[in-house]
């Protein structure tokens, strides 16, 4: 008699349980569509959508074991209901390289961290120039562009004369700066700007393309960072690997300080690049660039708008760009318009930045 108590209450705590990460999972999914001004914990809960996802993956197996399968119905219904933000987070799709290269481009996006602050020299090239110049790509959108001004090592002259295949550049710095966003390519670049908006460290550009008499609007972006500091990098490297109250304390205090006013700054940010991606008026639209926010969050919903995500579309599993101090997410994003097919999305598995490049191919439908 006592058993089957102890089991009703067991059971009954995991229906809780598992209706309550349901609902969490539903709310983490929507999540995007609240900004980060009207209430800071939906952009928190968006950042933690895998987490979720993952959760709500053990309740059917237990289930399953305990023998209660209707209630795997629970999470089911909520991952039918949730599937749009699953795929874009975890899509499955199996595509190989184009055979054929008529009408198709290659685009790269690559945050390269100032060419991880290396010389290109013939006895010790930089791999990271050495990657983009090997990579076959004919568009090339650079963050964290930088070489020092004065003194030996890396140059502009260097970057370009490493990068020859690419005749048409477009450089913008941020003011009073060394650091900036570039754009290499292989076809011309004509009325590059910088996208107004307030930030110090960030940029977004625009520019225009010209790809065999058709105008392709591209927008590179660096928006908004967590400005986390390297003793902030370890506090949650420390947190993931031992969960505990006192890394906890830690990790809060950053949490506070610094990633409540990021999400809200590149909340700004992305409405600006979305207007310009309304007046866009080219035949082609590519945005790419470094987001510094995951799939689920209001600043990737807010720019890509009617945009399709060539990861999403194109590729297979995390897709995670940022490789340090267990920050798993896929921050580097290529959006595009509905005219142009993402024939395949895959992340460049060489970590000479503190960012993967991300590279897509596109045919050109009309």
């Amino acid at each position: 008699m006592l058993v089957d108590v102890i089991k009703n209450i067991i059971k009954y705590f995991m229906v809780i349980a598992n209706v309550l990460a349901a609902l969490l999972l539903i709310l983490s999914a929507f999540s995007d569509r609240i900004a980060p001004e009207e209430n800071l914990f939906f952009p928190y809960l968006g950042l933690v959508f895998p987490f979720i996802c993952v959760l709500n993956i053990f309740f059917p197996i237990y289930w399953l074991f305990v023998s209660n399968r209707k209630y795997l119905l629970i999470s089911l219904a909520a991952f039918v209901i949730c599937w749009q933000a699953v795929r874009a987070y975890f899509p499955v799709h199996f595509r190989r390289t184009p055979e054929s290269q008529e009408d198709v481009i290659k685009l790269l996006t690559y945050n390269v961290m100032g060419f991880a602050y290396k010389d290109h020299t013939a006895e010790s090239p930089n791999e990271i120039i050495r990657y983009i110049a090997n990579s076959g790509a004919d568009i090339v959108c650079l963050q964290e562009y930088y070489f020092p001004r004065r003194g030996k090592g890396l140059s502009e002259l260097k970057v370009n004369e490493a990068l020859s295949m690419y005749p048409y550049r477009s450089i913008i710095f941020l003011k009073g700066s060394s650091w900036g966003l570039a754009v290499y390519s292989k076809y011309p670049i004509s009325n590059s700007r910088r996208i107004k908006y307030e930030s110090e460290n960030n940029a977004s550009s625009i520019h225009e393309i010209d790809i065999k008499g058709k105008k392709l609007t591209l927008i590179n972006n660096h928006l908004e960072s967590f400005k986390l500091t390297m003793e902030d990098k370890t506090r949650y490297s420390d947190f993931i690997k031992g969960i505990g109250t006192e890394t906890f304390d830690g990790l809060k205090g950053t949490i506070q300080r610094k990633l409540g006013p990021a999400f809200m700054i590149r909340a700004r940010q992305a409405r600006e690049v979305a207007e310009e991606i309304k007046r866009a008026d080219g035949d082609y639209i590519l945005v790419c660039g470094d987001f510094n926010d995951t799939p689920i969050s209001y600043t990737h919903r807010t720019i890509q708008g009617s945009l399709l995500d060539a990861f999403a579309e194109s590729g297979l599993g995390l897709g995670v760009t940022y490789n340090q101090n267990f920050f798993w997410f896929r921050i580097d994003n290529i959006l595009h318009s509905a005219n142009m097919q993402p024939l395949k999305c895959q992340v460049g598995n060489v970590k000479y930045s503190d960012h993967y490049p991300l590279w897509c191919y596109f045919r050109l439908t009309e």
